[in-house]
């Protein structure tokens, strides 16, 4: 009779290590990317003030209140009726910064978004076909980036007209040299790989391969300089309305309630803090996420 024979039991498989649980995971993102998460809650914290302006606001950002002056002219402090005080016309200065935030936020983006299409453009164009194409196109950067941007904006918009449309469309079309720059060098490198000569050898027209081939693989420098244009853009118009000639009164604009502070700001100093202390933080918080989307971004950072 042939011996009996018994399979040995498989040893038992170790168990997975339990999944980290999403909070653990959240609050170790934060410490490797402070930076990034610092300057989202700004940023969220701005649109939420520019959204909800005119729910939150005490009053109206034009109103002149003769309250808010006293006899001798001089504007009124902080107070229950004006909790930042008021300016050397009598109006409400929380009111005029939360809407405030609405202009900066507005010329912001928007120019930057006019910045990106035209600097991608440009860019990818001048990177890819190389050649006579890149020199035209990178001596045109180079004019553009030869001048100061606020010096620029300046004198385009003394010929358009001071308004909120003119000072956006100045920024814009004028801010998109940096990018040019950057998309171009991106550009240069990538069209060398070989998943973009596959394609070429493939057929695939220039089309194609610049927008559907090439861009996606440099979206991550595009992402952040397109984010700290933002706070860059904010502080022209500021600029631009700090010298008269961006957004007008009574329109409240952080620029040119810093003008309207530096008339008071000896006897009235808070006409002047607040609204600067405003422009400060914006730039800070789309400069922080910036420097946090970068950081994150890299692909030699491992930490994420």
């Amino acid at each position: 009779m042939a011996a009996m024979q018994f399979e040995t039991p498989p040893a038992p498989a170790e168990a997975a290590p339990p999944a980290k649980p999403f909070t653990r995971k959240f609050w170790k993102s934060v410490r490797d990317f402070p930076m990034l998460y610092l300057g989202a809650l700004i940023i969220v914290l701005l649109i939420l003030a520019a959204v909800l302006a005119p729910v939150i606001s005490p009053h109206n950002p034009t109103t002149q209140f003769s309250d808010g002056l006293t006899e001798s002219g001089i504007p009124v402090g902080p107070s229950a009726k004006f909790p930042l005080g008021a300016d050397n016309l009598g109006r409400d200065i929380l009111s005029r910064v939360l809407y405030g935030a609405q202009v900066s936020l507005l010329v912001g983006v928007i120019s930057t978004v006019i910045n990106l299409v035209l600097g991608v453009l440009v860019g990818t164009v001048a990177g890819y076909f190389g050649g006579w194409v890149d020199n035209v196109l990178m001596r045109v950067t180079d004019v553009i980036l030869a001048f100061p941007l606020l010096l620029f904006a300046m004198a385009l918009v003394a010929v358009l007209g001071p308004s909120l449309w003119n000072v956006l469309f100045a920024i814009g079309v004028l801010g998109w040299g940096t990018m040019a720059r950057v998309v171009r060098g991106q550009v240069l490198a990538v069209k060398e790989f070989e998943y973009v000569q596959a394609e070429r050898a493939l057929g695939a027209s220039n089309t194609r391969i610049m927008f559907r081939v090439i861009l996606p693989n440099i979206i991550g420098p595009v992402i952040v300089l397109s984010t700290l244009n933002v706070g860059q853009n904010i502080l022209v118009e500021a600029g631009l309305s700090f010298l008269g000639i961006g957004i007008q009164p009574p329109t409240p604009s952080w620029g040119n309630m810093i003008e309207a502070g530096m008339q008071t700001y000896q006897v009235a100093p808070w006409t002047l803090w607040f609204p600067g202390l405003a422009l400060v933080i914006a730039v800070l918080g789309f400069n922080l996420l910036g420097d946090g989307l970068r950081d994150i971004l890299d692909p030699r950072n491992t930490q994420h």
